[in-house]
């Protein structure tokens, strides 16, 4: 089935992206291929480096092709919210998924096992709960309501599933259908 293909191809997009470095040298594509299996994705090398590919074309990735293996890192010449130090672990271990000043949106969802792992080392929020199911874990936290929460959700894909609030829930429906659409005409 695409859509599931495609979930899962964006989940595993999202992990690799987390796993670079800020900085020359980078990390290479075999050590990627590591990194990944760890956090549950079993891919090829080549797999991995048509992804770092695509995602250069998007991301302000970079190659250091000053010795082989090459290795792959953020750029350290982007302004904006991507900066030269950025980390983008740290960003999303940080504030970005929190509330600002006790604001915030109760979030009730669905996690897979692998997830709920990564979780447990990079909280959403400081009052972030996980309850082991019989497949899965339910996540219960407080985050902000915005983009950054949606791109988390997105990137996730199948990994996750939005129980309450039911608007939130909607809108990530509603936008995964319209995306599941592009790839069924």
């Amino acid at each position: 089935m695409p859509f599931a293909t495609t979930r899962a191809t964006l989940s595993r997009q999202w992990a690799l992206l987390r796993q670079l470095p800020s900085r020359s040298p980078g990390i290479t594509s075999a050590e990627l291929v590591w990194r990944l299996r760890d956090v549950g994705f079993s891919v090829s090398k080549r797999t991995v480096e048509r992804d770092l590919n695509e995602l250069s074309l998007i991301f302000p990735l970079e190659r250091n092709d000053k010795s082989i293996p090459f290795g792959w890192h953020w750029s350290a010449s982007v302004a904006g919210e991507l900066r030269a130090n950025f980390d983008l672990q740290g960003y999303l271990r940080g504030d970005s998924l929190q509330p600002v000043q006790g604001e915030g949106i109760e979030m009730q969802a669905w996690v897979s096992d692998p997830l709920a792992r990564q979780l447990r080392e990079a909280p959403l929020s400081v009052d972030m709960q996980l309850m082991a199911l019989d497949q899965g874990h339910r996540l219960r936290a407080t985050v902000e309501d915005g983009g950054p929460l949606r791109w988390w959700v997105l990137g996730q894909g199948e990994a996750v599933v939005i129980e309450q609030p039911a608007a939130l829930r909607d809108e990530i429906a509603k936008t995964l259908s319209k995306a599941a659409a592009q790839y069924m005409s």
